[in-house]
């Protein structure tokens, strides 16, 4: 019954397509999960001429609406696309398979029950792996999944790797596979602290969850970053040659010592010997040289002329030298004066450093979750994607996958239900650079990373400007422009909304003097200190709490701000302002004056005597509260010779400077 089924479904989609048409819409698979074995352009209709708008990830499912046949059968589907968005759009039936339901699957009219999905359960796969292995068995038959029970948790792991420097990404990715943690990027100048070389940098540890994610590889392409690199006799010369086909080991070399070094040749034998995959030397390599021109491998570095490191074993940047000479001498003092020394000695190391201690994959290695002994630290590169692109390498090369592949498959406690998902979305600098309000300083002085500031201004202050600009070039800034000012408080907002969407808020909170009060500071309150347009009567190195002790405004809060504008909890300074506020809000700042403290350090010393010197003999003058706190006469004349006599006078201990 079941074939009749199948028959008469063929017979009539044949003759649809006999009539040519092209708006036969079927209905028997609409509400059903579709399941994606490869990347798929999402179209704005049933057809390659129709819009793109955006692409159906590999291993990602979306719900059939509807089915309609054109040239071949087009799914419309709701699915998240590449940029992490819910669209409707049509796909093509290519690389992708109808899920039945939760548990079942179908592909191709053989139907896969929920007993098969239990099985894998009952092998120690959690669900969310054993759907994605059944669709895997289906495909491939003969290949074999064994769960690696590493019994570490999730969250433990997603944190040690995050490790800054411990896996990078490259400085070109999106800016959102990078670490903005402690260390690893500079939010003041939207720049990463460079790692291995001059292109590499902490990956995010949202991206390392990502990658390391083991359901986000359950395909017939990336899985290969769980076969047992152990070497087996399905490998091929051929498939070392695949491998190696559009890179520099493609053809033959002359070895140092007069040989004829054929690449394929050479890492397949050697892998043979070894009992490791040449497939996985192959590729390792590939990874490791990339376009094959770094002078590890070049034989010509003028310090170690005639030495080469296939593997880039020991090649890291230290306080000993450059990954380059650390590697090289690595190579001199394992005897790599040949290229197939190198390979077959890093060969060895490998066998011996890894797959012997059950770091027996490529994500094993890569990821090491399973050698106790060294865990996290005992990793092969750095790249936190090494693992997914050399997976990529090896699958190429077997021409034929219809072989007995073992996969060694990891599993963690408390992994999150459903896999890890990850979408570029750009820099993350909400950070200002600059910001200003019309020349008047802010309290306390701008810092991208503070967000709350106060200004007073007087009476005859109207408006003011404001004035901002963004760290990063990717970022927007809304807020600046003119403000007008209402005697009292008024809230002055600056938003910077950086690439990815988060926004920071600067809030700047003015204060407009009014009602005649201009600069008269008669409400500030003191039996000790004199009060005017500034105060003064501060004796050297007073406290601030002696002297805020000594000071009353009646219902407000006052305290001692450091010219900065941050508060001050040390001795009372030249340059200093008292600070009054009123219900959390700065409503008046008075500068204050200590007579002979001209640098403002709150003593008075032969530092201030130079720079009344210097003042005087026109080198540098004293502006400002040091030039009032440099009229040591008080004689309002400016700062003469008697200061400077008064000032010597005080640091002899002849006679005290009066306050």
């Amino acid at each position: 019954m079941k074939h009749r089924i199948i028959a008469l479904f063929l017979i009539a989609v044949l003759w649809v397509g006999m009539i040519q048409t092209s708006s036969t819409v079927q209905a028997s698979n609409v509400g059903k999960l579709l399941y994606f074995t490869g990347d798929l352009n999402i179209r704005t209709g049933p057809g390659k001429t129709y819009n793109l708008i955006g692409v159906a990830k590999r291993g990602s499912t979306g719900t059939i609406l509807g089915e309609q046949m054109t040239d071949k059968i087009w799914y419309q589907v709701r699915v998240v696309n590449d940029k992490g968005v819910t669209v409707e759009g049509w796909v093509s039936s290519m690389f992708s398979i109808v899920l039945e339901d939760s548990s079942g699957i179908a592909t191709s009219g053989d139907a896969v029950s929920g007993a098969l999905v239990a099985d894998y359960m009952a092998a120690g796969f959690p669900e969310s792996y054993a759907t994605r292995l059944a669709l895997l068995s289906v495909q491939h038959p003969t290949w074999k999944f064994v769960p690696v029970d590493t019994g570490l948790s999730w969250g433990d792991v997603i944190a040690n790797e995050s490790i800054v420097g411990r896996n990078l990404v490259e400085n070109s990715d999106d800016d959102s596979h990078k670490s903005t943690q402690a260390g690893a990027y500079d939010w003041y100048t939207n720049t990463w602290a460079i790692y291995d070389g001059n292109r590499w940098v902490a990956a995010s540890p949202d991206y390392i969850a990502y990658r390391m994610d083991p359901r986000n590889y359950l395909d017939d392409v990336y899985v290969f970053m769980f076969e047992s690199l152990s070497y087996d006799k399905n490998q091929t010369l051929d498939g070392v040659s695949s491998i190696l086909s559009s890179t520099f080991m493609r053809n033959s070399v002359l070895d140092t010592d007069g040989t004829t070094l054929d690449y394929a040749q050479t890492f397949y034998d050697i892998g043979k010997s070894q009992g490791v995959s040449p497939y996985h030397l192959a590729s390792r390599v590939v990874q490791e040289q990339g376009a094959g021109t770094s002078d590890l491998i070049s034989g010509t570095n003028a310090s170690y002329p005639g030495y080469f490191n296939y593997f880039n074993i020991g090649a890291f940047n230290s306080s000993a030298g450059t990954a380059v000479q650390n590697g090289l001498a690595k190579a001199k003092a394992m005897g790599w004066n040949t290229r197939r020394k190198s390979i077959e000695g890093g060969s060895s190391l490998i066998s011996e450093s890894y797959i012997k201690k059950g770091q027996d994959t490529l994500y094993f290695q890569k990821f090491n979750v399973v050698n106790h002994n060294a865990l996290y630290s005992h990793q092969y590169m750095t790249n936190v994607s090494a693992a997914r692109s050399e997976a990529r390498k090896v699958a190429a090369g077997y021409a034929d996958k219809n072989q007995a592949f073992v996969f060694r498959i990891p599993i963690y406690k408390d992994m999150p239900a459903e896999p890890v998902a990850f979408s570029d979305s750009g820099n993350p600098n909400n950070f200002l650079k600059s910001l200003n309000v019309s020349g008047i300083a802010l309290t306390p002085s701008f810092n991208g990373a503070t967000t709350s500031y106060s200004a007073v201004v007087g009476e005859s202050v109207s408006s003011v400007n404001v004035s901002s600009a963004a760290v990063a070039s990717t970022s927007s800034v809304r807020g600046n422009g003119n403000y007008n000012l209402s005697p009292g408080g008024n809230i002055i907002k600056v938003t910077c909304k950086a690439q990815n969407g988060t926004e920071k808020t600067y809030t700047i909170n003015v204060y407009r003097q009014g009602d005649g009060a201009g600069t008269d500071n008669s409400d500030i309150q003191s039996d000790t200190y004199k009060v005017s347009d500034v105060i003064t009567g501060i004796n050297p190195e007073t406290s601030v709490g002696d002297m805020l002790s000594k000071v009353n405004v009646a219902g407000s809060e006052c305290k001692v701000l450091n010219a900065d504008g941050s508060e001050n909890t040390g001795a009372v300074a030249t340059g200093n302002k008292l600070a009054v506020y009123n219900n959390g809000a700065l409503v008046k700042t008075v500068d204050i004056v200590i007579f002979g403290d001209v640098n403002g350090d709150g003593k008075i010393a032969l530092k201030d005597l130079f720079e009344l010197n210097r003042h005087l003999l026109g080198i540098r003058k004293l502006e400002g509260v040091y030039e009032k706190a440099g009229d040591i006469n008080q004689k309002k004349d400016g700062i003469s010779l008697s200061d400077l006599f008064l000032l010597n006078r005080h640091i002899l201990n002849i006679s005290s400077i009066s306050q």
